[in-house]
């Protein structure tokens, strides 16, 4: 039996969920990551990603009777982790339950559609030491959602991440 540790998830909004939980896992800026009570201290930029909790029996938004797996769409923001427990600042989040799939559906055509014409994220060229200008270079996910989460890239993201935590589809 895995040692239980605290977790909050916060939005500007309101706290989404905070309760005892077994594991949480999430890609980060450092790749996908699972994190269990003692975990070494962590500090990271999230992903556009679903947040996996492993909920324990009788915490809120876990069962009475046993653990529970919480899905919850992050759509970036930082994670911290050290002995107190574990804390997910997030720019936006939402519980699974709680997104309208439809919805989510039509965001998704509609950002596919924009990606076609826009392509990745890029960070600009940058004249170099030798006054030539190098080529964009592409972002990683993490730093799509926290520097260009009005791009198409972040969009089609957001919707796949939002599907994925309804339980509406199986992969990203």
């Amino acid at each position: 039996m895995a040692t239980p540790f605290h977790l909050e998830v916060v939005t500007p909004e309101r706290v989404l969920f905070s309760g005892e939980v077994d594991e949480v896992s999430m890609r980060t800026d450092g790749g996908e990551i699972a994190f269990l009570a003692r975990h070494e201290d962590y500090v990271g930029a999230v992903d556009i990603t679903v947040a996996r909790l492993s909920v324990v029996a009788g915490s809120e938004g876990g069962s009475d009777a046993d653990a529970s797996t919480l899905l919850i769409a992050v759509h970036g923001g930082f994670v911290h982790f050290d002995g107190e427990g574990m804390t997910i600042l997030a720019t936006v989040a939402e519980l699974g339950s709680e997104i309208d799939v439809e919805r989510a559906r039509q965001a998704l055509s509609l950002a596919e559609e924009r990606f076609a014409i826009e392509g990745p994220a890029t960070k600009p060229g940058v004249v170099n030491e030798e006054g030539a200008e190098e080529s964009p270079t592409r972002l990683t996910g993490a730093m799509v959602a926290l520097l260009a989460p009005d791009s198409a890239e972040a969009a089609v993201a957001r919707a796949r991440v939002r599907l994925e935590a309804a339980g509406a589809v199986t992969n990203t």
